[in-house]
Order: C-alpha cells, then sequence, then structure tokens
C-alpha cells in the first residue's frame, strides 16, 4: 500500500473546486440562454439604444422583454447614458394587439410608453445616420426588428 503526503490531498482538493466551478460556469450559460425569464423593459431599453448610438447606424433587437403594469418611459428614460438628443427619440408600435387605446395593454405615443397591463413583447431600436432614432415594440422579435429595418431603411 503507497502512502501519499498531505500535498496530494490539497491538490485533489484544488482540482476538485476548479472543476466545480468550471460546471457551475457552464450550468449558468446554458440557463441563462434559455431565456424564460424576460429582461425588464427598463434595463433593455437604455441598453438597446446605447449599443445603436456607439455603432452609429443598425438595428438592435431584444425579444422577451417584461413591461411592468403602471411603468412609463419617456424619452429620457430609453436614452440612458448615451449621447442621443431627447428630441431624436421616438417611440412606435404598429401591433394593435398589445398596443393601442387604454384597453390595451401598452399606449404608445412618439414621446411615451405607458404600461397599462403587464406583458411580454420585443424591442427593437434602429438608426440609420446616427442622429434620428427609432425604438419598436411588437408582440415577436421578428416583427420589432421588421418595422425598425424598414423604418431606419436598413432592408
Amino acid at each position: 500500500m503507497k502512502m501519499r503526503g498531505q500535498a496530494f490531498e490539497t491538490m485533489m482538493l484544488v482540482i476538485s473546486v476548479i472543476v466545480a466551478v468550471a460546471i457551475l460556469g457552464i450550468l449558468l450559460s446554458f440557463l441563462g440562454g434559455i431565456g424564460t425569464f424576460g429582461a425588464n423593459a427598463k434595463e433593455v431599453l437604455p441598453d438597446l439604444v446605447k449599443k445603436v448610438s456607439q455603432r452609429g447606424y443598425g438595428v438592435e433587437v431584444r425579444g422577451k422583454v417584461e413591461f411592468t403594469a403602471a411603468d412609463r418611459f419617456y424619452r429620457k428614460n430609453a436614452i440612458g447614458e448615451s449621447a442621443v438628443a431627447e428630441n431624436n427619440l421616438d417611440f412606435f408600435c404598429d401591433d394593435d394587439a398589445i398596443c393601442g387605446d387604454k384597453s390595451a395593454p401598452l399606449t404608445v405615443t412618439e414621446n411615451s410608453i405607458v404600461v397599462n397591463k403587464k406583458i411580454t413583447g420585443a424591442i427593437a431600436a434602429c438608426t440609420e445616420d446616427g442622429v434620428e432614432y427609432h425604438i419598436f415594440i411588437a408582440a415577436k422579435d421578428t416583427e420589432a426588428s421588421s418595422e425598425a429595418e424598414e423604418t431606419c431603411n436598413l432592408a
């Protein structure tokens, strides 16, 4: 029978911890990719505008975005930390199922989004020239993306 020293046991413990952390990282990235939990619109709006403004053109889309009841979004909320001027940002929604009058889950005007009922939808932000920015709300990310590409002449 071979005897092993304390250093061997310590190294085995260290290796076990490294393997466990690696497995945990893989599992967390997998769970994050599933997307069963919607991101909050308060975080998504400024993030999308910032990404598009940094690039200066194009479209950024995010699906499965949760709009919480009684939330209100204005241009200044959507701009966040980006360098976009408030008067150069407009909100749009052509989907009558989620936008429209006060009985619809969302009331969208050029200046604001008012959440009447909790809903999950998609948001797309776009710009063609790096000056005028548009935010599109739709039921699905493909719809929001196609509206944004069409309006910003990127299709």
